[in-house]
């Protein structure tokens, strides 16, 4: 048996910073020392290579295709990243026939054996290959490859910003997939990003915010695990995928390093 954890990050729409958040969770876990893998299975807008400036031979299409192994898909991004620990990554094609192919080229019996291609990777990963964690960015949605990998993880964190849009598209989500995936043991909580307050002027005030947290949380009936304030200078900075590693000390850094304790608990 691992003691490995398969976690999956996803949101109603895009621009809630679920790929920022989960890449520098990433990153931070294995600079505390873990053996982390980073799957990106964002496979409609994938944004990991150019976020990494990586080129690779070989990218999950390839994987879920059967054309190659585990380990030639995966990037080991350690040694760049300078930490104790271990990041491996996974990465998907941005190129646009590959983005075509899966959902379009192939029928509903290449589907199933790609579902149980992946199904396959996580079991290897967590057991054969011994990572303490494993991450898994999803498209935005309610797509079939996001549910899939929605399906395939212990644990699920839905991020969304605090807006009626995001609120309501998220209590549909979670009405029409959640609700059956938790029945099926996927433990699943909010994740608030973005969240007013964190300006030059205006200081975030967890105390005041804390009504917001609950209404959202009787609203969508699920557990707010954490609320990130909205950095306006991590939002527009280049290197923002790497700033729990390079701003250690910097606002949004802290709320991250809160996440390994909260984590260890649930």
């Amino acid at each position: 048996m691992t003691s490995g954890r398969f976690i999956a990050f996803h949101s109603y729409k895009g621009g809630t910073g679920k790929t920022t958040c989960i890449v520098n969770l990433a990153a931070l876990y294995a600079k505390m020392g873990k053996k982390v893998c980073l799957i990106d299975f964002d496979v409609y807008a994938p944004s990991l290579s150019s976020y990494f400036d990586v080129s690779p031979e070989y990218y999950i299409h390839d994987l879920l295709s059967g054309d190659v192994g585990l380990h030639d898909v995966l990037v080991d991004y350690s040694r760049k990243l300078g930490v104790s620990g271990e990041l491996h990554i996974a990465f998907s094609s941005p190129s646009k026939d590959d983005i075509h192919s899966l959902e379009i080229r192939y029928d509903d019996n290449f589907q199933i054996k790609a579902l149980k291609q992946f199904l396959a990777v996580k079991k290897q990963l967590l057991e054969r290959e011994g990572f303490d964690y494993v991450f898994v960015d999803t498209s935005p949605g309610i797509r079939y490859w996001s549910i899939n990998a929605l399906a395939s993880a212990d644990t699920l964190f839905l991020l969304l910003k605090i807006n009626k849009m995001d609120i309501k598209g998220t209590k549909k989500m979670i009405t029409e997939i959640y609700d059956a995936l938790t029945r099926y043991g996927l433990d699943t909580y909010l994740m608030l990003n973005k969240v007013p307050g964190a300006s030059p002027m205006y200081s975030y005030d967890p105390d005041l915010f804390k009504k917001v947290q609950t209404e959202i949380e009787e609203y969508l009936e699920l557990p707010i695990f954490l609320s990130i304030p909205c950095f306006c200078d991590i939002q527009f900075n280049m290197d923002e995928f790497l700033w729990a590693i390079n701003k250690p000390d910097h606002p949004f850094s802290k709320k991250l390093q809160e996440i390994p304790s909260l984590l260890a608990d649930i």
